[in-house]
């Protein structure tokens, strides 16, 4: 029963080690990878500076016209869009002159159609009427006026009063008749083409003043004018704000701009579209590479140095863009003398946390040895290195992420890279 126990529990012991080696000797196993060559070459020699990471746009937002802050949108830190409102302004005065305006263009439009459409059926109907009334009324006083008129003359009884109450009559009659047909005749040739002109004027003038309200009513939201991050908010909800003031900060961070300032005799050795190493520590595990973007040509009157600004593309890391304003970065900028150095490709180079090391293969015992390296300037796909590594050895450049110091490989077809020359 005893042999049996231990028996049953050198079992345990042994599949417990087999458990615990298997990753590491699988781990141990041989590795494929795709190796190159370290050259050595001729190139500018670099100059370490240090540099400031700034956004590559800032913009100070500000109220475009007075007011009070309705609602305030967003935080400090807050990711925003191009075109998102930030901040309100209250409205509720130009908004209810906006319902008047509207309602005054929907009058001037029904004014404008009117003309348009002329003068009804039932409008000529109507004159036509009026018309054969008035020239019934001019008859009946041409009538009685002239049967008046003959009595009169005649020494017939008919008083003065009587006869010029007759002449008056036919005279009203008369004036009635000429309306009436005056008025049909306008009836039937329609509106007039000034009329619908001054209306259509007065239309378009009403349309002005909406446009002018909802402009203004836009005034009143405050947007973002490029995605971005909000960096400070100079306001509340309730504060009042006047045109002009500014409300909120935006910086944008997809790509940034390290700036250095650059000695008289190193800024002619730069051209636009050099490529520059940039290192800033404790953020990424990868190479971060720029190109020279601007290099400024007023000196600074304290240092007598030239600002030179290298855009580089930003990543997103757990905590927001990887490379933040206010960062400080270190430059290798390729302004040195001419000198020869040994350029590997920058895949070749492992990142672990501040240490970059890289992969040698061994010719004959076909092992990958890790070594550390220092770096300095680039070149296309080539970086400077050095260390205890010389011309001609084979680095790894493909599966050197799981790769261990010591592990055998296996190599694939070696491969070429190019320099900025090329």
């Amino acid at each position: 029963m005893v042999r049996l126990i231990q028996l049953s529990c050198s079992l345990a012991i042994f599949f417990v080690q087999l458990f615990i080696a298997a990753p590491f000797a699988h781990g141990q196993g041989t590795q494929n990878v795709v190796v190159s060559e370290v050259l050595e070459l001729e190139f500018a020699g670099s100059q370490n500076s240090v540099g400031i990471v700034n956004a590559s746009k800032t913009a100070n937002i500000g109220a475009a016209v007075d007011g009070r802050v309705a609602e305030l949108l967003v935080e400090e830190g807050d990711v925003i869009e191009a075109g998102q409102p930030l901040m309100t302004l209250q409205t509720a005065l130009l908004q209810f002159q906006l319902e008047g305006a509207r309602a005054e263009l929907d009058l001037r439009q029904a004014e404008l159609d009117e003309l348009n459409a002329g003068t009804t059926q039932e409008e000529l109907d109507a004159s036509l009427a009026n018309l054969r009334a008035a020239e019934a009324a001019k008859k009946f006083s041409d009538w009685h006026f002239g049967s008046i008129e003959k009595l009169f003359q005649g020494g017939k009884v008919v008083s003065e009063t009587e006869f010029q109450q007759a002449l008056a009559n036919q005279k009203r009659d008369e004036q009635l008749f000429q309306f009436a047909k005056s008025t049909h005749a306008l009836n039937v040739r329609g509106p007039r083409r000034e009329l619908i002109t001054q209306a259509t004027a007065r239309l378009n003038s009403q349309r002005a003043i909406i446009r002018s309200l909802e402009e203004q009513l836009k005034r009143h939201t405050i947007i973002s004018p490029f995605d971005g991050f909000v960096t400070i908010k100079h306001s509340e909800q309730g504060q009042w704000v006047a045109k002009g003031e500014v409300v909120v900060q935006v910086i944008k961070l997809d790509e940034v701009d390290v700036i250095v300032n650059v000695t008289t005799d190193h800024v002619s050795k730069l051209v636009l579209g050099d490529q520059v190493r940039i290192d800033i520590p404790n953020t990424t595990d990868q190479l971060v590479f720029g190109e020279v973007f601007a290099i400024v040509p007023q000196a600074d009157p304290q240092s007598r140095t030239f600002p030179v600004k290298i855009r580089v593309q930003n990543e997103e890391g757990t905590a927001g863009p990887v490379l933040k304003a206010g960062m400080l970065a270190r430059v290798e900028l390729p302004v040195g003398k001419p000198r020869k150095m040994l350029m590997a490709p920058k895949d070749a180079i492992v990142l672990n946390g501040n240490k970059r090391t890289m992969f040698v293969v061994d010719a004959e015992t076909m092992e990958a040895a890790e070594i550390v390296v220092e770096l300095g300037v680039s070149n296309g796909d080539l970086i400077e290195v050095s260390g205890n590594i010389s011309a001609g050895q084979q680095v790894v450049i493909r599966g050197n992420e799981r790769l261990k110091d010591g592990q055998k490989v296996q190599i694939a077809a070696p491969q070429t890279v190019t320099t900025g020359n090329e």
